[in-house]
């Protein structure tokens, strides 16, 4: 194993122990909920689980469809964390429910992780979420939701991937995202002070930084270096005390949105370290919600 992706796997150790935990859950789900394709009735709330929307093993999304649900139906997407390298959708099965109980459609979703011997860095990461986006809308007359009003949210790796998705690789589905602890910038000086960054990067991007040729592949990788003023509403919540995604970098992305006129909304997880819990997480939940109730 390369140093690099060694570091990344040791920084996601918690991460690794909520999959290992929700794991049983997903299985409790699968067996008392699952419905199939053909079974489905607009007029009842129901989940799909395990549905592949790509070739690869990882590409897997759960999505609960809510009851009385017609084209118009908004879907957000959940985007779990763990450094581009570990993770698991399980992480945001609440949310799923959650957001049917509002009338939205909600998918949590599985990515190819990041891997330099398996030649899967930004390019094909990213591209698995803008795929599953893809995915929904095919479904839309299938499934009854919208084709075209996605929301997009993720936490730490997930919330990188919920911006840059949005910004770069949008064709019009997406109306609005949220990140929650996401880097922004991969060349920012205070996020490559944090010892671990650099390796973070260089797993995720392929590459390390080094020549002007990785300066501009790691700033189009970057949601400050990529949002424009036509960039869809964004909401930024960052924690004053994280210790692996400045909460700097949160105060940089919230001037650069303000200064391009992007709809947005910035707020503080006063004391929070990188993992939210207890009210830090109940909060975060609240504001997303409230963000995409406003802006689907």
């Amino acid at each position: 194993m390369q140093p690099g992706r060694y570091v990344a796997l040791r920084y996601c150790e918690k991460t690794v122990s909520m999959k290992k935990l929700f794991l049983p859950l997903v299985l409790l789900c699968f067996i008392t909920s699952c419905v199939k394709e053909e079974d489905l009735n607009p007029a009842q709330k129901q989940t799909l689980y395990s549905v592949s929307y790509g070739n690869h093993e990882r590409n897997k999304l759960d999505i609960t469809l809510p009851a009385n649900r017609n084209t118009q139906t908004p879907v957000v997407i959940f985007i779990h964390g763990g450094a581009w390298v570990s993770g698991d959708r399980s992480v945001f099965l609440g949310e799923l429910e959650q957001y049917a109980q509002q009338g939205i459609a909600c998918a949590t979703i599985n990515y190819r992780y990041a891997s330099p011997q398996d030649n899967v860095s930004h390019t094909e990461v990213a591209g698995d979420v803008k795929k599953a986006v893809d995915y929904i809308a095919s479904k839309s007359q299938t499934w009854q939701v919208s084709p075209n009003r996605f929301g997009l949210v993720g936490h730490s790796a997930g919330g990188h991937l919920s911006l840059i998705t949005s910004y770069a690789l949008n064709d019009g589905k997406i109306k609005a995202c949220a990140s929650w602890a996401g880097p922004v910038d991969f060349t920012d000086s205070d996020q490559l002070a944090i010892s671990v960054a650099p390796a973070l990067f260089q797993v995720y991007m392929g590459r390390p930084l080094q020549s002007a040729a990785d300066s501009a592949a790691y700033r189009a990788a970057s949601p400050y270096w990529t949002a424009t003023a036509q960039s869809v509403p964004s909401l930024l919540i960052y924690a004053t005390n994280d210790e692996l995604v400045p909460y700097s970098t949160g105060l940089k992305m919230q001037a650069l949105l303000q200064n391009l006129g992007v709809t947005h909304q910035f707020h503080t997880q006063q004391g929070a370290q990188h993992s939210w819990g207890g009210t830090h997480l109940n909060d975060a939940r609240t504001l997303t919600l409230q963000w995409f109730q406003q802006h689907l």
